[in-house]
């Protein structure tokens, strides 16, 4: 296919990239930050609060090869990616139609860094039907790259939901990776996957120990890295664990995270209201297999964003199409 000047692209269809990504390196600060008394602590009702929830959703398209007429040979990906939010009010019916906010779908056909184009997008048509994927050249593995695009994504997203709608929490699914712009707003990373432990051996007791509803004292985590792209690359958290049901260990726990520059008070009261509403907010195994960790707003979020990509069948036919040529 002549789809980009100079070169001739093959499908690989059948492969996908890894949509798993390890979640950031332990660097754990100050345990003591909050309190010396390391014993369970109560959440605290809130229930008037105006939420708001962002995700993000990534998908492959298709991986592709890429060859030059010199012999040059290198790989590329067509990627979706979608972010939005939905925004709830506790104590009343919250409508599909007027909840969500900001679903927003952009698409990359991204091509490693040494490959001889310039174009900056390409659009496939079938019919009266065609989408653009923007091209970028990337010298970063593609997942990680991807991941970077959703998450600024999410950012813009999460930004504009927050100035237009000034919700008293806004919740990200996954750590929170974007502090410059964020660092002083009430902003909470809800983490459901553990890979690490965050706390030392001597604290870790407490988590056996605490019930639904009740939370760990907040701990420091320092040099958490950023997807920004510019300014500093790090930054502090405070965060805190949660027991969101009655599951056994950590499949019952969920990890929650604030930006540092918030300030300590302004954290204390953040997770004490998160102990009271997360667990309230926990999904079950009859309705997720993800259950309890996967927040039921999150879950329809997702739902709804991968509708919003559209048919994957249809836009493989569509790159099939211009493979064809």
């Amino acid at each position: 296919m002549k789809l980009l000047e100079g070169c001739r692209i093959s499908s690989d269809s059948w492969r996908v990239i890894d949509e798993y990504s390890i979640e950031e390196s332990l660097e754990i600060g100050d345990t003591d930050v909050e309190t010396k008394d390391w014993r369970p602590l109560d959440g605290l009702e809130a229930p008037d609060l105006l939420l708001a929830f962002v995700d993000g959703v990534r998908r492959t398209e298709n991986l592709i090869y890429v060859e030059d007429e010199e012999g040059g040979l290198w790989r590329g990906a067509f990627v979706s990616v979608g972010a939005g939010c939905v925004l709830i009010k506790l104590g009343r019916s919250n409508r599909a139609s007027e909840s969500y906010r900001a679903m927003t779908v952009k698409r990359y056909l991204l091509l490693e860094k040494e490959v001889p184009v310039s174009v900056s997008s390409v659009k496939l048509s079938l019919g009266d039907f065609s989408l653009d994927f923007e091209v970028e050249k990337t010298d970063k593995e593609f997942s990680a790259r991807i991941n970077e695009l959703m998450t600024a994504l999410e950012r813009k997203v999460a930004l504009s939901v927050f100035k237009k709608d000034k919700p008293d929490l806004l919740v990200t699914d996954g750590s929170l990776h974007y502090s410059a712009k964020v660092k002083r707003l009430p902003f909470v990373g809800y983490v459901k996957k553990h890979m690490r432990v965050y706390l030392p051996p001597e604290r870790r007791d407490i988590l056996r120990e605490m019930k639904v509803g009740q939370r760990t004292p907040l701990f420091l985590i320092h040099s958490q890295p950023t997807m920004e792209g510019k300014g500093p690359t790090t930054f502090d958290k405070f965060s805190w664990y949660v027991r969101i049901s009655e599951h056994e260990g950590l499949s019952g726990l969920a990890r929650l995270e604030v930006s540092a520059g918030i300030g300590k008070e302004e954290a204390i009261r953040i997770a004490n209201v998160t102990a009271w509403l997360i667990p309230r907010l926990a999904s079950t195994e009859f309705t997720d297999a993800r259950a309890p960790q996967n927040l039921l707003p999150i879950k329809h979020l997702e739902n709804t964003l991968r509708k919003r990509l559209g048919s994957q069948a249809l836009i493989r036919r569509l790159i099939s199409k211009e493979l064809q040529l």
